[in-house]
């Protein structure tokens, strides 16, 4: 399982559940996350959660119809609310991840998007020349960059082997998906290289198969997860927090029964949020949920969603089986691969819209959701001077 290492500074592998709960007991409660923090102890009426369709993926057909003559997007909003609902045709995906992920401008033309891609790829390649000049003779006085070399040269001979874009010895994609992480050392120094970002680039280089474009596309996907990265665990714990404070308002009968069996700090979904569920989906299933979640509908933090949606489903099997943490860890674990996308997309946009249908929802939830906070009531009607 993949955790981070607040006091090592990096995300690493721990195999026994016994050391994981032995892990998780030495996080601070969830409340000392950060000052402030709602506990939400009485449940608004929630509107009944509704029934919800999924649409076929997205076809070249379907998207001329947002282009005009000269390739500009048109109707962005719209296009990628078509795009959450269905997904994209696989022959379209190279194409519309580009925009999805900012390596493209939805309003380039086609001639001003090639000039863009061909500037690009130069920049990429002088970046690239960059760490391959450093001599071993640098190398010995820049540990900084010797200790990111040495973590990329040992994640990406293990990172998605099994798949056959990757599989084999001496495989150039394998060195390209080297070659691409070490270019972003230099492109973010600051941030460097740490452990789960090979999951992340993974599937980028495999759909558009060419190592500057899955740069530029890597930047724009580490420039929305950048957070789960900090060194000091804030962005991981703000989202966990965020799905305590959306399962107790969902569900409060779950909320009680992890509190009950000390779960309640929901550190069991780390991995999911951390490189967004990549190790608990197929491939196909992977590219099919980060470009649903790359559109930011209905709202940008729909990976939060999903989660929650996973936990409705079982939680019937937690509860009965009166599973404790290192017991509901391992059902977690154990579900991987074995997931109902389509099923799981459905009840999170219900969960959404039940949420933003419902009266009396708590600032704090329609923020981490992006609905408008709900205007104060004046508690103190107006008074009339008296002459």
């Amino acid at each position: 399982m993949l955790v981070y290492s607040g006091e090592e500074g990096y995300v690493r592998e721990i195999d026994g559940e016994e050391d994981v709960a032995e892990l998780f007991h030495s996080l601070k409660n969830m409340e000392d996350l950060e000052p402030g923090f709602e506990l939400l102890t009485k449940k608004g009426t929630l509107a009944e959660r509704p029934d919800v369709d999924r649409l076929a993926p997205l076809t070249h057909d379907d998207f001329q119809q947002f282009v005009d003559d000269d390739g500009r997007v048109l109707d962005v909003e719209p296009l990628k609310q078509r795009i959450f609902k269905g997904g994209i045709h696989p022959n379209l995906r190279r194409e519309l991840w580009c925009f999805l992920l900012g390596h493209y401008s939805w309003n380039a033309t086609y001639i001003q998007r090639e000039e863009k891609r061909r500037e690009r790829e130069n920049l990429y390649f002088t970046m690239k020349q960059q760490w391959k000049t450093i001599t071993e003779d640098q190398e010995s006085r820049f540990s900084g960059f010797k200790e990111r070399r040495s973590l990329i040269e040992k994640d990406v001979n293990r990172t998605d082997r099994n798949h056959p874009f990757f599989e084999g010895e001496h495989n150039p994609n394998v060195t390209l998906l080297h070659d691409v992480l070490m270019t972003y050392v230099m492109y973010n120094f600051d941030l460097g290289y740490v452990q789960g970002m090979s999951d992340l680039l993974a599937p980028i280089l495999y759909v558009t198969q060419n190592e500057a474009t899955a740069f530029w596309c890597f930047v724009g996907y580490m420039d929305i997860v950048y957070r789960n990265f900090d060194i000091d665990q804030y962005g991981m714990k703000q989202q966990l927090k965020d799905v305590h404070q959306i399962v107790h308002l969902v569900d409060p009968e779950l909320m009680s029964y992890l509190e009950v069996r000390d779960s309640a700090n929901f550190y069991f979904c780390f991995r999911w949020l951390l490189v967004r569920f990549k190790r608990e989906l197929n491939y196909t299933n992977t590219l099919r949920l980060w470009e649903v979640l790359w559109t930011s509908h209905p709202c940008p933090n729909f990976h939060l969603l999903v989660a929650v949606a996973l936990l409705d489903t079982e939680k019937n099997t937690i509860m009965e089986n009166k599973f404790g943490f290192t017991e509901i860890l391992k059902h977690i674990n154990d579900i991987s691969l074995r997931i109902d996308l389509d099923a799981t997309l459905k009840k999170a946009e219900a969960i959404y819209l039940q949420i933003a249908s419902s009266p009396n929802v708590p600032d704090s939830v329609r923020t981490v959701l992006g609905l408008p906070v709900q205007e104060p009531s004046t508690s103190h009607p107006k008074t009339r001077k008296v002459k």
